[in-house]
């Protein structure tokens, strides 16, 4: 029924038959929700009362964030949150997949990232990783559920993890796990490539047109100390460190952009606030 906005349904329930339109198959999957919460009885005996309800989305955005960064989760667990969230009728589901604590994302060019990165955490909750066709079929199992995966690969903050496995990256090679001042540093050409390989993979595997880059929480210690952001920042004619941020984030943006998607930061990146 396309008079019906995206995402919305209606539901007439008569004495003899129940009739369900909807504008796309979003709005067929909140129906069904709908019923699964409204049906009454027991097994052999299920009843609806007779009704008719008209129901739409006031918002576009309806999304819940998991953070598999900090404590790993099983497949089956992850699979009941997106459960219950498509019971509420939600269709975006954030995955914090990198963090200082572990990286959850199998990255095929960079093995070193899972293999080491994926179990620097010290709590037993807080060892693993997903592997691409784990990932795969979580996002399946989304969409059926009319929930897309945004996917946050932090950066450059919140990097730990991933500078525990290649420290080169970082701008003075130390390995480093928890919350520190070891960020990927913005002055190397070397860390923003890899940035980008990691790119790659993650847009090959996940179709939503956002890709969340993080950016909070980011100290700058490392890079006010450090040569060759202190080269990038004379180079590109910036002011100070947290001028580096915004830089080297919009040349994440942008290359997200030339594989036409589009990035999500959080605030600190543009907002000056400590760090």
């Amino acid at each position: 029924d396309s008079s019906l906005p995206p995402e919305g349904y209606r539901i007439k329930i008569h004495p003899q038959q129940m009739v369900i339109s909807a504008s796309d198959k979003g709005g067929f999957t909140h129906a069904v929700q709908t019923l699964r919460q409204w049906v009454s009885g027991s097994a052999g005996s299920i009843t609806f009362a007779c009704a008719s309800v008209t129901d739409y989305p006031r918002t576009q955005w309806r999304c819940f964030l998991l953070d598999s960064g900090r404590q790993f989760q099983k497949i089956t667990t992850i699979r009941k949150y997106i459960d219950m969230a498509s019971l509420l009728k939600m269709n975006y589901f954030h995955w914090h997949l990198t963090e200082g604590l572990g990286w959850r994302i199998e990255i095929k060019q960079y093995p070193h990232l899972t293999r080491t990165g994926g179990s620097v955490g010290q709590g037993e909750e807080q060892q693993g990783f997903y592997t691409q066709e784990e990932i795969r079929d979580i996002i399946e199992y989304a969409r059926q559920r009319n929930i897309t995966i945004v996917p946050e690969i932090d950066m450059p903050g919140h990097a730990e993890a991933a500078l525990s496995a290649y420290p080169e990256l970082g701008c003075f090679g130390l390995p480093q796990s928890g919350f520190t001042q070891n960020i990927f540093c913005a002055g190397k050409d070397g860390t923003l490539r890899f940035l980008k390989n990691v790119l790659d993979e993650v847009c090959a595997l996940f179709p939503s047109p956002y890709i969340h880059l993080g950016g909070d929480e980011a100290p700058k210690g490392n890079w006010d100390q450090c040569p060759d952001c202190r080269k990038r920042i004379t180079t590109e004619g910036l002011k100070d460190s947290h001028d580096l941020q915004l830089w080297f984030s919009a040349q994440m943006a942008n290359y997200l952009k030339s594989k036409g998607r589009k990035a999500i930061f959080w605030g600190d990146v543009a907002y000056h606030d400590g760090y």
